[in-house]
This record gives structure tokens, C-alpha cells and sequence, in this order.
């Protein structure tokens, strides 16, 4: 594993940047007015850094893809 790699896995299973996540659900669904069950918060928050993360990856992989293609 590259030492990016390794970094990039640090700050997204970081502690802070997960509950900044779950704050911010939490917060935007009592606005809502929406009642979240236990841990339905902490379950939103990872998931949807899993979907930026995996998107970020499709990202990546299809840049790289289009500049080594030749263009026609």
C-alpha cells in the first residue's frame, strides 16, 4: 500500500471527520424535524463517505483511462 494510500485512509476513517458527518445528519434532521433511530446518524455518515470516497475513485480511474486513450 502507497504511503497516499495509507493516508488518505487515515483521514477518512478519522475520528473527527466522522462526527463532523454525524453532527452535521443530526443537526440537519432535527431541523427536519425528523427523529433518527439510534445510530441511524453514525450509519448515514459512513455511508455516505463511502460514496464519495468510491466516487472520488471512479473519478480517478476514469481520468486516468481518458489521458492514456488516444483522442480521436
Amino acid at each position: 500500500m502507497s504511503e497516499t494510500s495509507s493516508l488518505t485512509k487515515a483521514a477518512i476513517q478519522s475520528l473527527t471527520l466522522r462526527s463532523a458527518a454525524v453532527i452535521a445528519i443530526a443537526a440537519a434532521a432535527n431541523r427536519m424535524g425528523v427523529v433518527l433511530p439510534d445510530g441511524a446518524a453514525q450509519d448515514i455518515a459512513n455511508s455516505l463517505i463511502d460514496l464519495v470516497v468510491t466516487l472520488g475513485l471512479i473519478g480517478v480511474a476514469i481520468g486516468r483511462t481518458r489521458a492514456t486513450t488516444q483522442i480521436s
